[in-house]
């Protein structure tokens, strides 16, 4: 219980918005999954799963592996697909794919479509569904794409468009992108099948990082351990304490790391959040600011 009468001057309520900065760390977890099973844990538990884009994070990278003397490959949060367009095999030189996709977790899903806020994903090619052909007619993008309002499934549609234009629509950049998403909502559908698809000659793989941070790649089925990223947020806070007579440190800590935590539990901080103090040079964490008191007699 604190004795003497004390007076925090800090607006506690506000302390979590003062200066702070922005640290990571990667974290290796040795429990084997696939790809798809290892991110979905690291967005659980952490932020993601890592990326090495930096000497810092090759750093961070080594430095999980060696703490726990891993000495083998382990995922990262790369992944490699071989999608193209239908016309000519051409390679993707743009995308514009949703989030989480393409879908890892059903490789089954080897076509796409465009959807009318212009996003792609991809299906089963066997689904039915309306799709855009192109001609060859280049002059406007209203020659170059077609509308076909029949559901076909995406091989089916692929014919057509073969038998009858040039091949289902490849799309190479935001004006064509945008043209075909706003061909949609206008026609009031919502998806439409493109030439967009994944070679199945090819593979679907993943990305490791060896204890040296050299990249390699896997099925991305494969059970492996896996490095995850997270963010962590130090922010430091100084208080000031006025008190008459002496000061009882510990209680006045403890006043405050109540209050702290009580903040840090309205914010949804408080499993991962944590206090440390600052020591001064003496050993004290407060230091003694001395003021001079005006001793002069007062005139009436």
């Amino acid at each position: 219980m604190i004795q003497n009468k004390i007076q925090l001057v800090v607006f506690l309520a506000g302390i979590l918005s003062k200066a702070s900065c922005d640290l990571y760390r990667i974290v290796l977890i040795k429990e084997p999954k696939t790809w798809t099973e290892a991110q979905s844990y690291c967005r659980e538990k952490y932020m993601d799963l890592a990326t090495v884009q930096s000497d810092e994070d090759r750093a961070k990278l080594k430095e999980a592996a060696n703490a726990v003397n891993f000495q083998s490959v382990a995922w990262i949060g790369f992944y490699r697909f071989v999608w193209g367009w239908s016309y000519q095999n051409t390679p993707i030189s743009y995308e514009k794919w949703k989030p989480l996709e393409p879908d890892l977790s059903n490789t089954n899903e080897a076509c796409g479509f465009v959807n009318q806020l212009g996003k792609w994903a991809d299906r089963l090619c066997t689904e039915l569904d309306y799709f855009f052909c192109q001609t060859d007619r280049q002059d406007t993008l209203q020659d170059k794409f077609k509308y076909i309002g029949t559901k076909l499934n995406w091989h089916d549609a692929q014919i057509h468009c073969r038998t009858h234009y040039v091949d289902l629509a490849t799309i190479t950049d935001d004006t064509e992108n945008t043209f075909l998403a706003n061909l949609l909502f206008n026609t009031g559908s919502y998806n439409s099948w493109i030439g967009l698809y994944k070679n199945q000659l090819g593979s679907e793989d993943c990305v490791t990082a060896s204890t040296e941070v050299l990249m390699g790649d896997d099925s991305c089925l494969t059970p492996l351990p896996f490095y995850c990223r997270e963010n962590r947020k130090i922010q430091r806070v100084r208080f000031t304490v006025k008190s008459h007579g002496h000061l009882d440190e510990s209680a006045v800590m403890e006043a405050i790391e109540k209050k702290m935590k009580q903040i840090l539990s309205d914010q949804d901080m408080e499993i991962t959040s944590s206090i440390k103090w600052g020591v001064q040079p003496d050993g004290k964490i407060f230091q003694q600011q001395k003021t001079q008191e005006n001793t002069e007699n007062k005139r009436c």
